[in-house]
């Protein structure tokens, strides 16, 4: 169900209950926003960035064969 708030006189916004119990978000929170199609989206901020980008290359290689296989081609063509 879409839930709605007002925006004050200084363009401020409070976020329905709802929404900070389903995010868990509490005062002092830092949150992300983004818009796409036109659409604004509101996330919890991560606590740790590095924690929240880990992993996120481990296909990376994948497509060539795996790291040890390209940098092995690799160094045997400087040869």
């Amino acid at each position: 169900m879409p839930l709605s708030s007002r925006l004050t006189s200084k363009c401020q916004v409070t976020v329905p209950r709802e929404i900070r119990k389903a995010l868990h978000l509490s005062p002092g929170n830092l949150v992300h926003f983004a818009i796409e199609g036109g659409k604004a989206f509101l996330s919890p901020a991560p606590e740790s960035h590095t924690r929240a980008l880990k992993g996120l290359g481990k296909d990376a290689w994948s497509s060539l064969g795996g790291a040890e296989r390209f940098l092995r081609r690799e160094r045997d063509s400087w040869a």
